[in-house]
């Protein structure tokens, strides 16, 4: 298992389709492609974004609160119906909660992993177990909830034929851990530091979870950072976790960056996403073919109307009031960063003509009926890049010889999930 920084989900999510395809140039592959899980969007999506989630699944899958043991349960007796701890509940049984917090909650300290010198407390894995978590939601948005209950413990679910949620993002997040203390020790011996840039967004990011917390109805950042993570939770050890993260981060992203300099080729063939707009008129009865001539005289028509003022503008209107496509009609007939092979084949071929430029328009006829074509251009979004795999496969490779550079031992079977508190 190769993360975060070349990341793969489990074998029995990876077939989940691409909506879009992720930006391959220099200034996204860093953000996307290569570093999967980068500070940046943990505190965005993790603490912020995701917070909701985590807290509120209920408003974003359908809910059925579970018993931390539901084989006991009778159904209409709600006496020992669980709280909030529930739901994201990596393991079945909790330990109890004396009220302690920070390091004085039993087990806190507690060794998961060692690795040379370094060594992942229980309070600190549990930053990278949802971390990690996060990261797979990131990418595979309400897909995950196919393969995943948000309501059922994760040591109850499996993930793959021999691990189960739970053991997969654990083994995760010790692998995370490590390759983190990888890259800082590398960052270390070669004198790389934060930039004044992501200092001050740590600091201002750190500043804020007083102001995300009282929007969430905690006293504090901290009251805010145990309910989100685990009791055992403070603000010294966040930012601490916190930091590791943005500095390994951005050493990997400096390493690939010079790595894209070095071997940067100006013919290397770079594929943009493109911006179209189209009419859809669609067949009565597509099998008949006094149907489909109905049809097509009917788009050539509208198509004649619009040529009698060509611009773009007029055809959002007609668009707008006349396609039969409904996940358009609101945009003005408008998809914007279409990929290679995501539309029909004769829609598609139209769109990725060698010849087509902007301005460009025509009819074509496709399975689903007539579409007036209007290529508005190439979007600001690259599908792929040449200067950007072979960074990539050169990125990889050194990532692969880092971290077989150094060794762990994992005792994730010592992991302690403390209930919350509501």
């Amino acid at each position: 298992m190769n993360c975060p920084y070349h990341t793969e989900a489990p074998e029995k999510v990876r077939s989940v389709p691409d909506v879009r395809p992720t930006g391959a140039h220099r200034g996204e592959a860093l953000r996307s492609a290569v570093c999967a899980v980068l500070f940046l969007g943990l505190l965005a999506l993790l603490v912020w974004g995701c917070a909701d989630v985590y807290l509120h699944p209920e408003d974003h899958y359908p809910i059925r609160m579970v018993n931390a043991q539901p084989e006991t349960q009778q159904p209409g007796d709600t006496a020992g119906q669980a709280g909030s701890q529930t739901l994201l509940q990596p393991v079945t049984l909790l330990a109890a909660n004396d009220g302690s917090v920070g390091m004085a909650v039993p087990g806190a300290d507690t060794v998961i992993a060692r690795s040379g010198d370094h060594v992942l407390t229980n309070q600190e894995f549990i930053y990278f177990y949802w971390d990690c978590f996060y990261s797979l939601y990131d990418q595979l948005g309400s897909y995950l909830s196919s393969y995943l209950s948000f309501t059922t413990p994760f040591d109850q679910q499996q993930a793959t034929d021999t691990q189960t949620w739970h053991q997969y993002l654990a083994n995760m997040a010790v692998n995370t851990w490590y390759q983190t203390q990888r890259l800082c020790d590398e960052a270390g011996t070669n004198g790389y530091q934060l930039s004044a840039d992501d200092e001050a967004h740590l600091n201002e990011s750190m500043d804020a979870l007083a102001s995300y917390a009282g929007q969430a109805g905690f006293a504090d950042g901290e009251g805010y950072l145990r309910q989100m993570f685990d009791p055992s939770s403070d603000l010294d050890s966040y930012r601490q976790y916190s930091y590791n993260s943005l500095l390994a981060s951005g050493y990997a992203g400096s390493v690939y960056d010079q790595l894209y300099e070095d071997g940067f080729d100006p013919n290397a063939e770079v594929v943009y996403c493109v911006d179209v707009r189209h009419i859809l008129i669609q067949p009565e009865d597509p099998s008949s073919a006094d149907s489909m001539a109905a049809a097509k005289a009917q788009a050539e028509a509208l198509y004649d109307d619009w040529k009698k003022d060509p611009t773009e503008d007029h055809f959002s209107a007609l668009a707008t009031e006349h396609t039969q496509d409904p996940g358009s009609q609101s945009t003005g007939g408008l998809y914007e960063d279409v990929a290679p092979g995501r539309m029909v084949a004769a829609f598609n071929d139209w769109c990725f003509d060698e010849s087509r430029q902007p301005g460009d328009h025509g009819i074509v006829e496709t399975e689903y009926g007539y579409h007036i074509m209007y290529f508005v251009g190439n979007s600001d979004q690259v599908y792929s890049d040449g200067n950007a795999s072979a960074a990539q496969e050169q990125y990889n490779l050194w990532l692969d010889d880092l971290f077989a550079g150094g060794s762990f031992e994992s005792f994730i079977d010592s992991a302690v999930f403390t209930e919350k508190l509501d």
